[in-house]
């Protein structure tokens, strides 16, 4: 106890003064008017304490106000940050919405220009090996999608059913080196086979050395394979070779649709057609389509 009293003889003979003082000017108040020397000889001792006293109240008090007002800016900072990110967030799935409803009305659109059977899949996987030319699409057997049925979008073909299950199907793109479509130079009628290559290109054969065939000629489907319909927009021509001697010359072809980047498709069944448009008229029109797709900001 002697120990406690030692330690903090300072404090507590401060808060004895300021208990005596507060005593003494209780007394005088209830006294009234009369002079009373030593209330007022303490009450001067005691007024410098008293004033630092009330100093540390005011400012613990307004320290804690601080401390209060910080907490709660920091509270409303982080809610503020938790509503930044859930509209972030919001605006981002809205954009994907928004992108997705335009790729599916173009989409139909095209689909309305088609007669015969036809229904729309979304890419579900792609083949990992850039040497395979594959995707996967989100409709099968149960779907009514079999083999070497035609796989096109709004700028084009993409490729034909190679296999399928019961609610999903693997696509053999154009670009792979398995793959052949019999073909048209669109401008002067020329035939001949795209076919895929091991880099990922496409290359358009056996056509006769006598044909005109420059860079930039649009090339479409012939219809003559039984797969695809007639006028679909296969691709552009970006290089031709002629050698020295044979009958066939080569012609390098940038496929119509990007292939890397697609995500919706149309399957359609063999005997479809275009309608309502004039194949020269379809065709033009998808070329048009191209161009603005590859020459629109990115």
């Amino acid at each position: 106890m002697l120990e406690f009293v030692r330690r903090n003889r300072i404090v507590l003979a401060s808060g004895g003064l300021l208990l005596l003082s507060l005593l003494l000017l209780s007394t005088g108040a209830r006294t009234g008017q009369r002079s009373d020397p030593l209330r007022r000889m303490l009450q001067e001792i005691m007024r410098p304490l008293l004033g630092a006293v009330a100093a540390g109240w005011d400012s613990t008090t307004g320290i804690w106000r601080d401390y209060m007002s910080l907490v709660g800016v920091r509270q409303e900072n982080e809610r503020l940050r938790r509503r930044i990110l859930e509209l972030e967030q919001q605006a981002v799935r809205v954009a994907e919405v928004e992108l997705t409803d335009r790729r599916l009305n173009e989409l139909l659109r095209f689909r309305s220009r088609l007669e015969g059977d036809t229904q729309a899949a979304q890419i579900i996987g792609r083949d990992p090996f850039p040497s395979f030319g594959t995707v996967v699409i989100s409709k099968g057997e149960a779907e009514g999608v079999h083999k070497s049925m035609a796989v096109l979008s709004q700028f084009g073909v993409v490729g034909q059913i190679m296999t399928t299950s019961a609610h999903s199907s693997r696509v053999l793109l154009i670009t792979d080196h398995n793959s052949g479509v019999d073909a048209l130079v669109q401008r002067t009628r020329a035939r001949g086979i795209v076919e895929g290559s091991l880099d990922g290109r496409c290359v358009m054969k056996y056509l006769k050395r006598e044909e005109d065939v420059t860079e930039g000629d649009r090339i479409v489907t012939s219809g003559l394979d039984g797969i695809f319909p007639k006028g679909i927009l296969l691709g552009e021509v970006t290089h031709v070779t002629r050698g020295t001697r044979g009958l066939l010359q080569v012609a390098e072809v940038r496929p119509a649709v990007s292939l890397d980047s697609i995500e919706e498709v149309l399957v359609v069944g063999s005997g479809a057609s275009l309608k309502d448009e004039l194949p020269a008229e379809a065709e033009a029109k998808q070329g048009r389509d191209v161009a603005a797709r590859r020459d629109a900001p990115r």
